[in-house]
């Protein structure tokens, strides 16, 4: 008995030793928070159960029995020592933010994460509609936890609400989704999915081709060889009118017949205008002919407000494979917003709740700070945040920095940060962080984020689950 003891002390002197030292370089493993206390009582068990033979009633016989009962017990001194430093180590990279009550993270319905209070986790903290409502941005480095924490939100938001949802993405990450959520559509533009840009959908003709132009213009991101002149902008608006108002002509290539017929009737009207004709055909080539034609002018009969009635993801990755860029996967975003916009303004505005969620991801490529005050180019993501609360829209921006437009930042109610190293400053402003607190943007850990929420008034620490994939 007296070896098992010692053999058990000497064990528990190694695994307490083992969690300092797991301490002092910042690994968790919370098995030995339970493991040790454990180990401890149960020596301190047998050696009360065998408290005879460890403390004879008279003078041992054998010395060296009495010589291994005080090791083991200088031993398990040794290890209640390491395992209370342990306890009280503090790691001076620690996050020191003051949670919500258990009340204020227990008002929602959507589950976030469990909060973090120093190295514990704390209580599971669950976000409510009412501050959803005011819309959502999450920013944070390549492989933080950005896509978990939005899998992890739709997950808990389905099983509170129907409220259906439309995701952007190009890089595939959502689409396991299908497995937890029920009647989730997958989207990929130019294979199972296309839109016709000249079907105003119910919107006025010349309404629906001034901003077609728009989204156009926007398009070519305001090169000096891009520009429009006013005379183009004027026969491109008059083409695309006819052809809204005609269904027969929504085509590309009714596109290019209605070319020749205006010039023909407008020849002597207006100056140089096969020329204008011409420079128009070469600014939209890309979107007219090739593999990317199929994308942008559909001859299949779905309802594109249909899809802002279901769960979709579109895989804008689609459009890339094609041999399409950039500026043709933000086009083809922007029509879709575009609808959307139009939707919403068609049923007017709603009482306080949720009637529709968009998501998208790297919103860096489609809000750009940089090209917001040059063009249009953001026009519908801004408006959607700006003036479309009141319709039941709740828009959710993903972004690996927080170069996005300001109107974005100025208008999201639910701000989420991930580790990251750039523009902190801001950021600290965003979260109302203390500036003697700007280095807990690059502290934080993998699957941690700092949340600010309207409706408390500090921010705090969460931790978030690890979404189970289904690949």
């Amino acid at each position: 008995m007296v070896l098992i003891n010692l053999l058990i002390n000497t064990t528990l002197v190694g695994i307490t030793l083992c969690y300092y030292i797991l301490k002092i370089i910042n690994i968790r493993l919370s098995i030995f928070k339970y493991l040790i206390p454990g180990v401890f009582i149960g020596s301190l068990i047998e050696f009360f159960l065998n408290l005879c033979e460890y403390i004879p009633n008279g003078i041992p016989r054998n010395p060296i029995g009495t010589i291994i009962i005080a090791i083991s017990q200088l031993l398990l001194l040794i290890s209640l020592i390491f395992y209370v430093v342990s306890i009280l180590y503090e790691h001076e990279d620690n996050i020191e933010l003051k949670g919500p009550t258990l009340m204020e993270g227990k008002k929602g319905d959507i589950y976030l994460g469990k909060i973090i209070k120093g190295f514990k986790r704390s209580f599971k903290f669950f976000l409510s509609e009412q501050d959803l409502e005011k819309h959502m941005f999450i920013c944070g480095a390549t492989g933080t936890g950005k896509s978990n924490f939005v899998q992890n939100f739709l997950v808990s938001f389905k099983k509170n609400y129907s409220t259906p949802f439309l995701l952007v993405e190009f890089k595939r990450e959502y689409n396991f989704l299908k497995h937890l959520i029920n009647d989730l559509f997958i989207l990929r533009p130019g294979e199972n999915f296309s839109i016709n840009i000249f079907n105003p959908n119910g919107i006025h003709p010349e309404i629906h081709a001034e901003r077609i132009f728009d989204i156009m213009k926007s398009g070519q991101f305001l090169d000096d060889s891009a520009e429009f002149s006013p005379q183009m902008q004027k026969v491109m608006i008059d083409i695309l009118t006819d052809l809204c108002k005609n269904r027969k002509l929504q085509t590309w290539e009714g596109f290019f017949q209605q070319c020749k017929v205006y010039a023909k009737e407008h020849q002597r009207e207006i100056p140089m205008l096969n020329q204008t004709i011409i420079s128009i055909k070469n600014r939209i080539r890309r979107f007219s002919i090739g593999p990317l034609k199929t994308i942008f002018c559909s001859k299949n009969n779905m309802n594109i407000h249909s899809i802002f009635q279901k769960n979709i993801i579109i895989d804008l990755s689609s459009i890339i494979e094609k041999g399409g860029e950039k500026e043709d996967a933000l086009f083809f975003l922007n029509m879709i917003l575009k609808y959307l916009w139009d939707r919403n303004l068609t049923n007017g505005a709603k009482k306080k709740k949720i009637k529709h969620l968009t998501i998208i991801e790297d919103a860096q490529y489609f809000i750009p700070k940089d090209l917001v005050k040059q063009s249009r180019i953001s026009t519908y993501l801004e408006d959607i945040a700006l003036l479309q609360r009141g319709t039941g829209e709740c828009l959710i921006s993903i972004a690996t920095r927080p170069h996005v437009s300001e109107e974005i930042l100025a208008n999201c109610g639910v701000l989420v940060i991930f580790k990251n190293h750039m523009q902190k400053e801001l950021q600290c402003q965003l979260l109302n962080l203390n500036d003697e607190n700007e280095d807990y943007i690059s502290m934080i850990e993998m699957g941690r984020c700092i949340i600010r929420v309207n409706s408390i008034k500090r921010p705090f620490l969460i931790e978030i689950p690890l979404i189970s994939r289904y690949l």
